[in-house]
């Protein structure tokens, strides 16, 4: 309800979801070593991978599942990002209008994982 634009477009449980996630991925951020904050990749691509995440997830006081959830979704928002990114240099690259998103890049904004997956 704070954000500007968002006025009206979540009622008040959602809100409150996502103040309760916000909350779990403070506490979880938290609960990470310096290293492990400034290298996340470890988390998915080191051995000690899934000690840390199980670490993590008792420090912040929640379940091993909530912390390996986390960090999936750090590692999807993290590739659509880039994927974003991409389009956006290429498009500026060929002179389109950056803010003009194709249908399929509308669908993965949205985060649609079942149409994505039907495209």
């Amino acid at each position: 309800k704070m954000m500007p634009g968002m006025a009206g477009m979540m009622d008040d449980n959602q809100m409150s979801a996502a103040e309760k996630r916000l909350k779990k991925s403070k506490s979880l951020i938290l609960s990470m070593t310096k290293k492990e904050r400034q290298n996340p990749d470890i988390f998915i691509k080191d051995k000690t991978g899934p000690s840390r995440t199980r670490r993590v997830s008792k420090g912040a006081g929640l379940k091993t599942k909530d912390g390996e959830q986390f960090i999936q979704e750090f590692q999807t928002m993290r590739t659509m990002m880039s994927r974003m990114q991409k389009k956006m240099q290429a498009a500026n690259d060929s002179g389109q209008d950056p803010n003009e998103m194709s249908p399929e890049d509308q669908l993965m904004a949205s985060g649609n994982r079942a149409q994505r997956r039907a495209m």
